[in-house]
């Protein structure tokens, strides 16, 4: 018999990814002012690249799981809505993963070379060097990337709260901690 709910591991990584997505856009508003010290700045970026690759890789656990962990039985509802679901948390999965591709390329073709340092931690190597076209190419794709994301969590999240509050099916329960 299929769980009433999403897995605790999968229930984790969803929030531990929304907290980080919202640190990362607190983050990339923070890198935007000019006014701060060079310093500040620098680490700012740090910050922003170290996060990044840390959702990648909360990402990529995230499908494995969904892979291994068996998944709760589905709610009812229309067919176009199960459509829509899918092809919302798709998109979502697909920024997730492309958003710190573009952002790591767009870090490592910078005309201006600045290491990316895991949490001060470790180098990251970069696959290329400085190419001011891929610069500009991976920056206009993060932006994008960056606002197709949103608009596929606002649709997201109010899909959630018309569940919870209007249909009231109890589905946002099964992205929860405890019991049903």
């Amino acid at each position: 018999m299929r769980p009433r709910n999403w897995h605790p591991l999968l229930v984790l990584l969803h929030w531990l990814t929304v907290v980080l997505i919202a640190v990362q856009y607190g983050l990339s508003r923070l890198m935007g002012d000019e006014t701060r010290d060079l310093l500040s700045r620098f680490a700012l970026y740090q910050w922003h690249k170290s996060f990044g690759l840390t959702l990648a890789g909360l990402v990529l656990l995230r499908l494995a799981a969904r892979r291994l962990l068996e998944a709760p039985r589905p709610v009812p509802m229309p067919c176009w809505q199960r459509i829509a679901a899918e092809t919302v948390q798709g998109g979502l999965y697909l920024c997730l993963l492309a958003l710190p591709v573009t952002g790591f390329l767009m870090a490592a073709a910078a005309p201006i070379q600045i290491p990316t340092l895991f949490f001060g931690l470790f180098s990251v190597p970069h696959p290329i060097g400085p190419d001011q076209a891929v610069y500009d190419a991976m920056l206009r794709a993060h932006a994008m990337l960056f606002d197709i994301m949103a608009a596929l969590a606002f649709i997201h999240a109010g899909a959630a709260l018309l569940h919870q509050f209007v249909l009231r099916d109890g589905l946002i329960q099964r992205m929860w901690f405890g019991r049903p």
